[in-house]
């Protein structure tokens, strides 16, 4: 079974952005450089364009387009091609959707006439014990399509006009099979973290985590997510990843915080991990099953079947013990550098918030799934030196006004 779990999580694990073949622009922010270095000289790429990778040097890749070669940021392109953002708690009503219901209410009527039990044979399991989906869909509640638009729009008229008008251009654009895979599963083990973890459900406090977030995913790679942020009550100080752009941050991990720069930057670290694809990629699950385990739940219920759950319980396992290699913890440091500094965001917010942690007690839990503090620091200040922040959109700290709302 150990055996089986490990072989379910290989599936999953992310490869060489070179052994994929193209790579997609889904970003304004997107230019080919001369060097592996954001400071360099450069020509903007249009959102849509396809690159063909040739090698890759820590947060870059080496491409190649209509002749030229040059290099980008990896938060900027995308192995997936464009597609529609997700709608969360959204039903598909594809023909496949379709198909697979009518599918799974024959084989229940089926399995029912020959006196047999269909929960044995799928193993689902609901929200019980394991998963609260009920606040899950509390958090995916909060923050509305119509208060990303207003939050992003600070970001920058012309960014949006380009990003609206790729939109706009593309009606044919569909959710991808991958993405919806992707959240899938990232819901569930995110419900998973909160029924471990009481989730703080203050609307205003969450909207504006999400506000921060909001800016920083606009000019990313990933388009098609919806990311949410929530906040968890512990006294143990750490932030998580889901896949699919669910971030969840401690209270006390909060407490420790001095400035929105340093908010956003934690914030940044935790969606270089989604970004980057760490968390690995995602195939489509089976529409079949799927349905069939909607099927066997009670009314209202959502289901994780016994496959998926296996893989949860590999990745339940790296969040709590074992934590990424160092190598996607730096990487998702320095996704955290440039994505800040891309919206205006002090770049050093970061390796601020890590010095205050190295000087603290009580972190455990946070040195047991991260690497040294001090080697990461060392490495942001490099990271630092080689970009500039965006000045031209520098958003107001209202970090103060939040932070009283936490308890002592």
């Amino acid at each position: 079974m150990r055996a089986l779990s490990h072989i379910l999580l290989f599936l999953f694990l992310a490869q060489s952005v070179v052994a994929k073949g193209n790579v997609y622009v889904q970003s304004t922010k997107a230019k080919l450089l001369s060097q592996p270095k954001l400071s360099a000289d450069g020509f903007p790429l249009e959102i849509g364009e396809v690159l063909s990778p040739v090698s890759e040097q820590g947060l870059f890749v080496q491409v190649r387009t209509e002749g030229k070669m040059g290099w980008v940021s990896k938060l900027f392109v995308s192995p997936l091609p464009p597609g529609n953002q997700i709608k969360l708690g959204v039903t598909s009503n594809s023909s496949e959707a379709v198909v697979a219901r009518q599918r799974a209410s024959d084989f229940t009527k089926t399995a029912a006439a020959r006196g047999l039990s269909e929960t044995q044979k799928m193993r689902v399991r609901g929200e019980g014990e394991l998963y609260d989906f009920e606040s899950l869909r509390w958090l995916e509640s909060v923050f509305s399509d119509t208060q990303t638009i207003n939050q992003t729009a600070t970001v920058g008229a012309e960014e949006n006009s380009n990003i609206l008008n790729f939109l706009f251009k593309k009606p044919e654009l569909e959710v991808l099979k991958e993405t919806k895979a992707e959240v899938k599963l990232g819901r569930s083990l995110a419900a998973r973290l909160l029924k471990k973890y009481n989730l703080v459900k203050d609307s205003e406090f969450t909207e504006y985590l999400n506000g921060v977030a909001s800016r920083m995913a606009a000019v990313s790679s990933r388009k098609d997510l919806s990311f949410r942020v929530g906040i968890i009550e512990s006294p143990e100080i750490n932030a998580f990843a889901c896949p699919g752009g669910y971030i969840f941050l401690t209270t006390a991990s909060l407490k420790k915080i001095q400035s929105e720069s340093e908010l956003a930057g934690i914030i940044g670290h935790e969606m270089g991990h989604i970004v980057l694809f760490h968390n690995g990629e995602f195939k489509q699950s089976n529409e079949f099953l799927d349905v069939l385990s909607s099927l066997l739940a009670p009314p209202g219920a959502e289901v994780v079947n016994a496959a998926t759950s296996t893989v949860l319980d590999e990745m339940e396992k790296q969040l709590f013990e074992t934590g990424r290699d160092m190598k996607l913890e730096l990487e998702a440091d320095e996704a955290a550098v440039t994505l800040t500094s891309q919206v205006g965001y002090s770049p050093v917010g970061l390796s601020n918030y890590l010095n205050t942690l190295s000087k603290s007690a009580n972190i455990d839990s946070f040195k047991k799934t991260h690497p040294d503090t001090t080697i990461r620091i060392a490495k942001l200040v490099f990271f630092e030196s080689s970009i500039s922040s965006d000045n031209s959109s520098n958003p107001k700290d209202r970090w103060n006004e939040f932070k009283s709302k936490l308890k002592p």
